[in-house]
């Protein structure tokens, strides 16, 4: 667009020169003059602050034929634009310049324009180029046999070869990756697009498509509006399918994209994609809708973000479907469980955030229940996170509270306030204490406890609780430098937490929203509490015990690790069952970090049965490898899933037994233009697959091809799995063009 916007006064800037150079030519004085504008010697500087400023090795007058000549090493200067050429001759009576040898364009932009001759006209608006080849933004080369500008708004091409490809190096003759050969060309410089006209897509010179006409904007635009490149495919659920999207500039804030989808099973289906950005915000609005199995379908998803001030914002989500089938047919959101749509505003300031919002689900999954899912109307909060005061502890703390409404399930409102302190300090012998304390209150009012996700014998409740957290931690790492083995840590961890032992019995009449899982690991091992919310609490006294290793050489080479366990003083059948908690002594947690060269990486995290080490837990990944070739693998053990934990009343079904089991494999590689990869998952308890996948990429300054293939064994809504083939070639400056089957 800037290049479009300045190619016109390219050709403008020499009408003053040519009027000048009358002027210099009809008196002895003007020839003095033009000692000043002329440089021949190359011991002036040129002044590319005036008017009209030029230069040349020499520079004669034919009175007889009326013309000035400028010979040699020819530059012209005008209000950044620049001139270059062999020769520039200008016609007195015709008013004619004409450039010949080696003539370069250049605009302030930076666009360039190359010519072996030139003839420019009518206050140089109108110009006839030679030869011409122009450098277009993004790295894209325009070049004609012959062109023919006019009003210096149009140029109008013979002969057109248009890439954003490099030559090679080797053999500058061979053709591009991609070209688009033409008959003719225009070249709309206002309007900022190239109209092609008998044109074909040539792959290393061989033509593949035929256009009969092609446009595209100008490569520096990055908003123009036309058709994108179609895209076409097969699929098992709608058959062969075609897109056609259109693209829509509607003002410099705003577009819209329209995009008709044609499939020989089901739709038709029109997809409308609008964009609006503001001075202070963005709104993307995505709607849909068609026929699908019979029956009219439509989908909405949407966004929105404002700033209110420097300090508050506010937003929405909105997502909704008419079918989760018409998702998957038509890959507008394939696989997933569920749509969240929410409304908010927050703000920040120093150490302090708030938000007050609402949320509400749609589920996607046969297995999920609509009247079941929560709708959060409303949820506030505040955090505040403070100065370290005199001693050097912090205060912070989190006030919340948010009204839970489901059709068949718990209705709960709750208002809660937690605040925290916490003093570092220093010890004896290089230990580094801690002081904790942390004070929870909560009040509550819930309806319908009997039902999910609470299954509890009472039907409602209002009741409030308080709890208060006291704890000592110490750290004494002992460090050594080794010179050429590097420098090892040892650290031992201990922490004593002291709170009241409220049990479980309260649990009944408290409804639980933010602490349905719970997963003890390394990572909670000196929490607080352990459970991720507050609606469940652990109390009465422990000691957690860990130590804490480290290995750093010269070399990069690394690893870390932690283990640990915590004691207490009393059972708690707070817990879920199997979570490793609620004996007096916990199940062991670790969990180690080995990189021992830069090809190699592996991290384990387990959790041991205390009593006879069996795996509860098992989590561990490896990287092998590098950018030219590397391995992944990752295995996966747990001897419960808590997803099926809150699925009824009583003990948990035998569904909660039944332990994930499951590996992971990926290779992939990189050489040259070339990247490779694939990667897979087997459930080991069933002895299936659950998921392929392979992809291959090729891609260099001008052109990427991809070819991506996905195969989901496992069941989604009774549909026995789906596979995904897509291939995609991208043009630099033209877009994608791509097929695909699902």
């Amino acid at each position: 667009m800037r290049h479009a916007d300045n190619s016109a006064p390219i050709i403008r800037f020499l009408a003053p020169l040519a009027a000048f150079s009358l002027l210099i030519c009809a008196a002895p004085q003007a020839r003095a003059q033009m000692s000043n504008l002329v440089n021949t010697s190359g011991e002036t500087p040129i002044s590319k602050s005036l008017p009209v400023t030029f230069q040349a090795d020499q520079v004669g007058y034919d009175k007889t034929a009326n013309l000035v000549t400028a010979t040699g090493h020819v530059e012209a200067f005008q209000n950044g634009h620049t001139l270059y050429a062999d020769q520039v001759t200008i016609d007195r009576k015709t008013n004619i310049a004409t450039a010949t040898g080696h003539v370069i364009l250049i605009e302030p932009s930076g666009q360039v324009l190359y010519a072996n001759h030139a003839k420019l006209t009518d206050g140089m608006k109108n110009a006839i180029l030679d030869q011409m080849s122009s450098r277009l933004a993004e790295n894209g080369r325009l070049i004609a046999n012959g062109a023919r500008r006019y009003g210096g708004q149009i140029n109008e091409l013979a002969k057109v070869v248009y890439s954003a490809c490099d030559l090679c190096k080797t053999d500058p003759t061979a053709p591009p990756i991609w070209q688009i050969r033409a008959r003719s060309a225009v070249q709309d410089l206002q309007h900022k697009i190239i109209e092609y006209h008998d044109a074909e897509l040539e792959i290393y010179g061989f033509p593949i498509v035929y256009l009969p006409y092609f446009s595209q904007p100008d490569p520096s635009v990055k908003r123009q509006s036309g058709l994108l490149i179609p895209a076409a495919g097969n699929s098992t659920h709608i058959g062969f399918f075609a897109a056609v999207p259109y693209f829509y500039v509607i003002d410099k804030s705003s577009d819209v994209t329209i995009e008709p989808i044609i499939a020989s099973r089901s739709g038709p289906v029109l997809e409308v994609k609008y964009r609006k950005a503001f001075n202070d915000g963005q709104l993307h609005i995505d709607v849909s809708g068609g026929q699908d199995q019979g029956e009219f379908q439509n989908a909405i998803f949407s966004t929105g973000v404002f700033d209110i001030n420097s300090n508050w914002r506010a937003g929405f989500t909105y997502d909704r479907t008419s079918s989760t089938t018409y998702l998957n047919d038509f890959r507008v959101l394939p696989n997933s469980a569920f749509l969240a749509s929410n409304a908010y505003i927050e703000g920040f300031a120093p150490g302090a955030y708030a938000r007050v919002d609402a949320q509400f689900f749609q589920g996607l999954v046969a297995t999920i229940s609509q009247n079941q899912l929560p709708i959060v109307l409303p949820h506030a909060q505040y955090d505040y996170f403070g100065a370290p005061d005199q001693f050097g502890g912090r205060f912070s703390f989190n006030a919340d509270a948010f009204n839970v409404i489901r059709t068949v399930g718990t209705n709960t409102r709750r208002a809660a306030f937690s605040g925290n302190y916490e003093l570092p300090l220093n010890g004896p012998d290089g230990t580094l204490w801690t002081l904790r304390g942390r004070v929870i209150t909560a009040a509550y009012e819930a309806t319908h406890l009997y039902q999910q996700p609470n299954f509890t014998p009472i039907d409602s409740a209002g009741t409030g609780r308080a709890m208060a957290y006291a704890a000592l931690a110490m750290r004494w790492p002992f460090i050594r430098s080794a010179g050429a083995y590097g420098t090892q840590i040892i650290e031992p961890r201990l922490q004593l937490v002291a709170a009241p032992n409220v049990g479980s019995s309260q649990n009944i009449r408290l409804p639980n929203e933010d602490s349905l899982d719970l997963e003890f690991t390394d990572a909670n091992l000196f929490s607080l509490n352990r459970f991720p919310g507050i609606d469940r609490i652990e109390g009465g006294e422990r000691a957690d015990v860990g130590l804490h290793a480290a290995w750093y050489l010269p070399s990069g080479a690394w690893m870390d690790g932690l283990i640990g366990q915590s004691y207490r003083a009393h059972k708690d059948n707070v817990y879920p069952v199997g979570s490793g908690l609620s004996d007096h002594i916990s199940d062991i947690v670790a969990r180690a970090t080995v990189a021992p060269v830069k090809w190699l990486n592996f991290s384990y995290r387990t959790r041991l049965d205390h009593r006879d080490l069996g795996a509860r837990l098992i989590d561990t990944t490896a990287t092998v490898g590098g950018h030219a070739l590397s391995f992944t693998g990752g295995y996966l053990y747990s001897s419960t899933n808590p997803y099926f934990l809150y699925d009824q009343a009583g003990p948990p079904p035998a569904s909660y037994y039944v332990a994930r089991h499951e590996i992971t494999a990926g290779i992939s590689t990189n050489f040259g233009a070339w990247s490779l990869s694939a990667a897979t998952q087997r459930n080991l308890t069933t002895g299936a697959f659950d998921n392929a996948a392979a992809s291959a990429t090729w891609q260099n300054e001008c052109t990427a091809f991809n070819l991506t293939f996905y195969r989901r064994f496992t069941s989604f809504n009774l549909d026995h799995g789906g596979t995904t083939l897509l291939f995609q070639i991208t043009l630099k400056t033209l877009g994608n063009i791509g097929f695909s089957t699902l």
